[in-house]
């Protein structure tokens, strides 16, 4: 017999479940050591340059909470990055998230997000299918092509090689066809709950109270009280409107990615867009009987929590940027500033000033061999020269 897949059992074979899910300990717990690392490889560092110079060097390191808020101030800017250059919302989520994702096993003080943001955008493009060369990318932003490609491997081996990232946004949407066909009583109450053919669906939707103070949704209730489908479609739109403003601000600069499915993100923020229509939407899913009811309910409500607790007046602005940065510059790890000499040596055979690595001169080597051999196979061996003396 077959075996019918959920649509969790799917998210849990991918891989954002697999690799970049967390609990909020665990999540924690990766960044503080991905900072003591980094420390530690300056300690290092300061040391063999204080024992050159004979000369103890003291290094104010960044916090952990300057760390966070430089990567969230950068994330904040490919938002608006990509708003200038009118790509889709999915792009900038994708490029979001891989910056995230790369702060997570590196530190600012290692590659400073000025010199990674650029490039985890133009992979989002890429990933996303826009089509752009890097060069009018570079041109649009204002930029070196170089400056782009440089980190483009790094970040590549940060992400694992696991570019999809699976977003709200279209879920989002399909809740709002859902009770866009309630509200016109063309589907009745399913998935076990009390049923209702369409019309009483609809006449039940009409009754929902209306959205308390605190909820971000723009509509209010006609004076008279009386509401009709039209006031019931007005309010389902402005509830989707601003629970996708909500996907394009606080679900990118806060952590929900990382401790959220993307169901559970999409039905958080229509929870903080209009709750008690949510709460509606929700019963006509999850009957009373459902003993995980509770749980699944917990989730979308500590979701939510976090969603309206973010404060855009708490991204960095513009001179704390700058204060930060001039911070970050006297402790950067010196062996990463300069990454555009770093892959041009890379894209040399590994050639840097003159030498080799062993290894990879050996796999040049033994690829140059393969490549003669595989010619000779294909169209015989050179002819020998003809030898004048024995005309």
């Amino acid at each position: 017999m077959t075996q019918a897949l959920s649509e969790d059992d799917i998210y849990r074979t991918s891989t954002q479940y697999r690799l970049w899910s967390f609990s909020p300990d665990a999540l924690a717990s990766l960044r503080t050591k991905t900072r003591e690392i980094a420390v530690e490889r300056l300690r290092r560092s300061s040391e063999q340059q204080a024992a050159r110079n004979d000369e103890p060097e003291v290094v104010e390191y960044l916090t952990e909470d300057e760390e966070l808020r430089l990567t969230q101030r950068y994330c904040d800017q490919i938002r608006s990055t990509s708003d200038h250059l009118k790509w889709p919302v999915h792009v900038k989520a994708t490029a979001v998230q891989y910056l995230k994702r790369f702060y997570l096993s590196n530190s600012c003080m290692t590659y400073p997000p000025k010199e990674i943001y650029k490039t985890v955008l133009y992979l989002a493009s890429k990933t996303e299918a826009i089509h752009i060369t890097v060069s009018d990318y570079a041109r649009r932003i204002s930029t070196d092509p170089e400056q782009v490609l440089a980190p483009e491997y790094k970040v590549m081996q940060a992400l694992r090689f696991t570019l999809d990232v699976k977003q709200p946004f279209r879920g989002l949407k399909g809740v709002l066809m859902e009770l866009l066909n309630l509200a016109e009583g063309l589907v009745g109450a399913v998935d076990g709950a009390d049923s209702m053919n369409g019309d009483e669906v609809k006449a039940s939707m009409l009754q929902v109270r209306r959205p308390p103070e605190g909820n971000r949704t723009q509509w209010t209730p006609p004076s008279s009280g009386t509401l009709d489908g039209k006031h019931l479609n007005d309010r389902i739109q402005a509830a989707y409107s601003a629970a996708r403003t909500l996907l394009d601000a606080p679900a990118l600069l806060t952590d929900v990615y990382f401790l959220y499915t993307p169901s559970q993100i999409l039905l958080a923020a229509m929870h903080v867009a209009d709750e008690p229509l949510t709460s509606f939407y929700l019963s006509t899913k999850l009957p009373i009987s459902l003993s995980t009811r509770p749980q699944i309910l917990a989730t979308i409500h500590a979701c939510a929590d976090m969603l309206a607790a973010f404060d855009q007046g708490a991204v960095l602005t513009k001179d704390e940027r700058t204060a930060l940065e001039a911070k970050l510059d006297k402790c950067r790890d010196p062996g990463t500033k300069d990454l555009i000499k770093a892959f041009a040596a890379m894209r040399q055979d590994g050639m840097e000033d003159g030498k080799v690595e062993e290894g990879v001169a050996q796999k040049r080597k033994a690829a140059r061999e393969k490549n003669e051999r595989d010619g000779d196979d294909l169209f015989g061996p050179s002819l020998p020269k003809t030898n004048e003396g024995s005309r």
